[in-house]
Protein backbone atom coordinates (compact mmCIF):
# COMPACT_ATOMS: atom_id res chain seq x y z
CA UNK A 1 0.00 0.00 0.00
CA UNK A 2 1.54 3.35 -1.09
CA UNK A 3 2.02 6.20 1.85
CA UNK A 4 -0.60 8.17 0.33
CA UNK A 5 -3.32 5.36 0.57
CA UNK A 6 -2.19 4.16 3.81
CA UNK A 7 -2.65 8.24 5.09
CA UNK A 8 -6.03 7.88 3.43
CA UNK A 9 -7.23 5.18 5.26
CA UNK A 10 -5.69 5.61 8.74
CA UNK A 11 -8.02 8.89 8.00
CA UNK A 12 -10.99 7.23 7.10
CA UNK A 13 -10.51 4.58 10.19
CA UNK A 14 -9.92 7.75 12.55
CA UNK A 15 -12.75 9.52 11.51
CA UNK A 16 -15.39 6.23 12.12
CA UNK A 17 -13.72 6.30 15.73
CA UNK A 18 -14.17 10.15 16.20
CA UNK A 19 -17.48 9.90 15.36
CA UNK A 20 -18.26 6.22 17.29
CA UNK A 21 -16.29 6.63 20.52
CA UNK A 22 -18.38 3.49 22.10
CA UNK A 23 -16.77 1.07 19.55
CA UNK A 24 -20.15 0.16 18.72
CA UNK A 25 -20.74 0.36 15.19
CA UNK A 26 -24.75 0.17 14.03
CA UNK A 27 -26.73 -0.66 10.55
CA UNK A 28 -26.13 2.82 9.57
CA UNK A 29 -22.56 3.51 10.18
CA UNK A 30 -21.80 -0.10 9.36
CA UNK A 31 -23.61 0.63 5.56
CA UNK A 32 -21.89 4.26 4.86
CA UNK A 33 -18.65 2.58 4.82
CA UNK A 34 -19.00 -1.01 3.70
CA UNK A 35 -18.24 -0.18 -0.23
CA UNK A 36 -15.07 1.62 0.39
CA UNK A 37 -14.14 -1.50 3.04
CA UNK A 38 -15.00 -4.17 0.41
CA UNK A 39 -13.31 -2.16 -2.12
CA UNK A 40 -9.97 -2.40 0.30
CA UNK A 41 -10.76 -6.08 1.29
CA UNK A 42 -10.90 -6.60 -2.05
CA UNK A 43 -7.56 -5.57 -3.02
CA UNK A 44 -6.22 -7.65 -0.34
CA UNK A 45 -7.18 -5.76 2.78
CA UNK A 46 -7.76 -7.64 6.11
CA UNK A 47 -11.10 -6.51 7.60
CA UNK A 48 -10.15 -7.12 10.90
CA UNK A 49 -7.05 -5.02 11.12
CA UNK A 50 -8.95 -2.24 8.83
CA UNK A 51 -11.90 -1.79 11.46
CA UNK A 52 -12.15 -4.79 13.74
CA UNK A 53 -15.59 -2.84 15.25
CA UNK A 54 -17.41 -3.47 11.66
CA UNK A 55 -15.74 -6.97 11.84
CA UNK A 56 -17.72 -7.43 14.89
CA UNK A 57 -20.90 -5.74 13.57
CA UNK A 58 -20.97 -7.88 10.37
CA UNK A 59 -20.49 -11.22 12.43
CA UNK A 60 -23.53 -10.13 14.62
CA UNK A 61 -25.76 -8.50 11.79
CA UNK A 62 -27.32 -10.98 9.23
CA UNK A 63 -28.76 -8.26 7.23
CA UNK A 64 -25.34 -6.46 7.30
CA UNK A 65 -23.34 -9.29 6.98
CA UNK A 66 -25.67 -10.48 3.60
CA UNK A 67 -25.31 -7.10 2.35
CA UNK A 68 -21.35 -7.20 2.71
CA UNK A 69 -21.03 -10.49 0.79
CA UNK A 70 -22.82 -9.29 -2.26
CA UNK A 71 -20.72 -6.81 -2.51
CA UNK A 72 -17.66 -8.16 -1.72
CA UNK A 73 -18.13 -11.10 -4.38
CA UNK A 74 -18.97 -8.47 -6.90
CA UNK A 75 -16.35 -6.67 -6.53
CA UNK A 76 -13.72 -9.75 -6.23
CA UNK A 77 -15.75 -10.57 -10.29
CA UNK A 78 -15.10 -7.70 -11.25
CA UNK A 79 -11.35 -7.61 -10.93
CA UNK A 80 -10.75 -11.16 -11.78
CA UNK A 81 -12.72 -9.56 -15.07
CA UNK A 82 -15.73 -12.41 -14.47
CA UNK A 83 -18.69 -9.81 -15.00
CA UNK A 84 -19.26 -9.08 -18.63
CA UNK A 85 -21.52 -5.58 -19.93
CA UNK A 86 -24.80 -7.20 -20.56
CA UNK A 87 -25.81 -7.11 -24.24
CA UNK A 88 -27.54 -4.02 -26.06
CA UNK A 89 -31.36 -3.75 -25.75
CA UNK A 90 -32.63 -3.71 -29.24
CA UNK A 91 -35.31 -1.06 -30.27
CA UNK A 92 -38.70 -1.99 -30.31
CA UNK A 93 -40.16 -1.86 -34.05
CA UNK A 94 -42.70 0.46 -32.67
CA UNK A 95 -39.99 2.65 -31.37
CA UNK A 96 -38.94 5.38 -33.01
CA UNK A 97 -34.85 6.66 -32.99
Amino acid sequence: MTESASSQLHKFINTIFDTHTDGIIDCESCEEHLCRLAELVSKGADLCELIPAVEAHLACCADCREEWDALLCIMQAEQRGDLNAPPPVAASPNQES
